[in-house]
């Protein structure tokens, strides 16, 4: 049992060991976009830069494309800029050969990529734009009318749900603000079910809410102070006919 287990640590440490080795004593080649398109697939077309990593005694690397030499670096970090337009547009391969202070060749993985031209490129970043603009209008569409659907009824005094209250800034009033309501920062587009018009509104506090439902039952302060306001307004407009 005892061998059993050490044969497994064993196994283990070479497992974990071997790509660490492997990282250590090879050329690794990756390839980043500066500017311009990088599609799904290989297609490719603007600025990019060619990188290389190996083991710390590093000492040049030579970039490579389609077996020409690109440029050669001679200190980290091995690295090169370059513009697909300098090539014909098609297949191209890249690739790199590292040189050790010890005299060691090191030859790096081999990257293939489509070299696109400047009016492809933006064929095929229209082609992307295209559903990408379809999809959120149609989330523009559901977050408008499911709300629209879902709050046809009347809201009840002091039950939000789990998204909370709003105070309409129109009638006062306060609503359950819907799941899926339009996000625009921190506001949400809401249709409020009382006066029926659109606006742009935040979760209520706790004491906004209980101010709006005061006036919704007519007890709060605010309905009160509306309704001395209007018999002033009414005894105001009866002197005028008195003699």
């Amino acid at each position: 049992m005892k061998k059993l287990v050490l044969l497994l640590v064993v196994a283990l440490l070479f497992v974990s060991a071997t790509p660490a080795a492997a990282q250590d004593g090879g050329l690794t080649l990756r390839l980043t976009r500066d500017f311009g398109y990088a599609g799904f697939g290989s297609d490719i077309e603007g600025l990019f830069s060619v990188h290389a990593a190996g083991p710390a005694n590093l000492q040049r690397v030579e970039f490579y494309i389609d077996g020409a030499l690109l440029a050669s670096v001679d200190s980290a970090p091995f690295r090169h800029q370059f513009t697909t337009k300098d090539y014909a547009p098609g297949q191209h391969t890249l690739s790199a050969v590292g040189f050790t202070a010890g005299g060691q060749q090191l030859r790096s993985n081999q990257i293939t990529r489509i070299f696109l031209s400047a009016e492809e490129a933006r064929g095929n970043a229209f082609k992307l734009v295209i559903p990408i603009l379809g999809v959120i209008a149609a989330i523009a569409v559901l977050a408008t009318v499911v709300p629209v659907m879902l709050g046809r009824g009347k809201p009840t005094p002091g039950k939000y749900g789990i998204s909370g209250g709003a105070v309409c800034p129109k009638c006062t009033l306060p609503f359950p603000l819907r799941f899926f309501s339009l996000h625009m920062g921190r506001s949400n587009l809401e249709r409020c079910p009382h006066c029926g018009k659109w606006s742009l509104v935040r979760r209520a506090s706790k004491e906004d809410l209980a101010s709006a439902e005061a006036r919704w039952q007519g007890t709060g302060d605010d309905q009160a102070g509306i309704a001395t306001k209007d018999r002033l307004q009414q005894q105001i407009d009866d002197s005028r006919y008195e003699n």
